[in-house]
This record gives C-alpha cells, structure tokens and sequence, in this order.
C-alpha cells in the first residue's frame, strides 16, 4: 500500500456546526481544544480516504473502500508527477541536454510520485532539469534522502546553507563557528588561545538545528579545526556570492568550523543559497579580530597591524 504525504499533512477546511458556533463559547478551553482535535482528525480521515468508521451507516464494503482509495493514491501520485514535468518544462530553455541514465529515471520517478508539497515539487523540478543538462549531477543516495526529509529538515538544511561558506583549496561547503590565535609577545608562553565565536543560533541556525543535520548526515559531528594559518599566505574565502581574501595577523591562527558532507554538499547545490547579508556582516566582524580581509573588488575590509 502506497505510504501518506511525506512532506505536508494535506490541510482540509474545518467547518464549524452552526447549531453549536455560539454555544461552544461557554465550554472551556480544554473541551474546545478535544473538540477541534477531533473535527481535525475527521477532516485528515476524510482526505485520505480512511474515515468510515467515523459514520453510522458505512455506505460500501471494506474490498470497495480499499480500491477506491488506492485508486485516489495513484490518481494523486499521477498528479505529484505531472506538476513536477510542468515545472521542469518551464525551467527549461534552449540549453544543450543530454539522455538521463534510464535506471535513474526510473528510480527518479518512483521516488517523485510521493513528493505531495509544492516547495518540495519546485525542488525536484529543479533536479530533473540539472540531470537533463548534466546527467550524474545527482546521486540516488541523495534523491533517496531527499525523499525522506521533511519539510522542517528541508528548511533547516536551506538555513544552514545560507550561512555556509568556503575557504582554502577545499570546495566543500563549512559553517565558520570562530578562531582561535595565540596571545602575543610573552603572554603566549602563559596563557591560553585567545578564541572568539560566532553563534549560529542569532541567524536562525539553532543547534537544535544543526544537530538534525547531523542525524541525516549533511555536517559532519565533530567540529573541526583548520591547519595553522601564517601571515606570509592568504586564504581565499567564498560566501554569500562574494570572495574575499584572508591573511591572518598572527601565526598560528586556526578556524573553528563544522563540514558539510557529501551528500550534504550535493544536497546544498540543489537548495542552494539566499543571501543573507546580517550574516556575512558579522562573520567579516569577527573574522576581522583576527585576519586582514580584501574583498574581491580589492577594497580593504579591514587592515590591523
């Protein structure tokens, strides 16, 4: 039996009884809220083609009901497919496109009846139309994943993605958490690191957040931490559709960050990334306690000595 809408709940309009609008006024709140549960199931029970036991009188046999609703399943599922080739054909234009691997297809399309959620279709429209262009641009282990994610899970993975940047030779995507450098002159014989941190959570990414993406395996668990970065080098840093290059001022200096992997970096290009211009803001404050940075247009954003 085919499985219920995975990425929404399908909202039913909930109709209140008129002979019992007014009265409903004198009951309390909790009464009101066992009463709008269940008006809530009904609607959820009707929609999916389950609610039989809800009335007196059931109208047809189990057999009937069963095939009916299968018949609606693949009805909606033929639907689910059909939206999702409309809106790839409208993103679609005069590029060169090639022939996807037929057993992707496949695969592509048993997965794709089962997306229900508009913002969800748009998204595997947009993968459809980058596998015509590019076939192997996306992996079945990340069409698999992304089929199981909710709607939350896909919000949280585009946050993360609208904080994420790159830096050094590595593309892969990362989530800058801070640094850390020496102290200077003789301090740094006595005392600790100097570390400052950026948090995550100001920007809509709580850890609460971070740590469900880690649970789908799109970052990696552990927080990582650069190689040591010298003055004699610049970084290039890439983020937020700007490249900027990073020098540190002090030896030693290394980046706290958390990495994308992957799946989470294939995963992030389809998503991929809104601007988010408050973030970059203060992840340039911080970085510049501890780094010269130029931006790619060769203005300085900041110059310590």
């Amino acid at each position: 039996m085919a499985e219920p809408n995975k990425n929404s709940v399908i909202e039913a309009v909930i109709v209140e009884d008129k002979g019992t609008k007014h009265s409903s006024h004198t009951q309390s709140g909790q009464e009101s809220h066992i009463k709008s549960s269940q008006h809530r199931l009904a609607a959820i029970a009707t929609a999916h083609h389950i609610d039989a036991k809800l009335h007196e009188i059931e109208h047809d046999s189990l057999t009937t009901r069963a095939a009916f609703r299968q018949l609606q399943i693949k009805q909606q599922q033929q639907a689910n497919l059909e939206k999702i080739i409309k809106v790839t054909h409208d993103l679609c234009r005069d590029e060169t496109a090639s022939s996807p691997d037929p057993d992707w297809l496949y695969r592509f399309f048993e997965m794709a009846k089962t997306i229900y959620g508009e913002g969800m279709q748009n998204l595997w429209a947009r993968i459809l139309k980058q596998e015509i262009l590019k076939p192997g641009s996306t992996s079945l282990k990340a069409l698999a994943l992304l089929e199981t994610m909710t709607q939350r899970e896909a919000q949280a993975l585009q946050r993360a993605c609208s904080l994420a940047c790159t830096f050094g030779s590595d593309g892969a995507n990362k989530l800058i958490t801070g640094f850390r450098h020496p102290e200077s002159g003789m301090k740094k014989y006595f005392k600790p690191d100097l570390a400052e941190r950026l948090a995550l959570g100001s920007f809509k990414l709580p850890f609460t957040d971070l740590m469900l993406l880690m649970d789908l395996g799109l970052i990696l668990r552990t927080e990582l931490e650069s190689g040591q970065l010298e003055p004699t080098s610049s970084v290039p840093l890439s983020g937020q559709g700007k490249t900027f290059m990073i020098t540190p001022l002090r030896k030693s200096t290394r980046i706290y960050y958390y990495r994308f992997s992957p799946t989470g970096n294939e995963l992030a290009k389809l998503v991929g990334q809104k601007a988010h211009p408050e973030y970059l803001d203060a992840l340039m404050a911080l970085l510049s306690h501890a780094f010269s940075i130029n931006s790619d247009t060769g203005s300085t954003v900041n110059e310590k000595a």
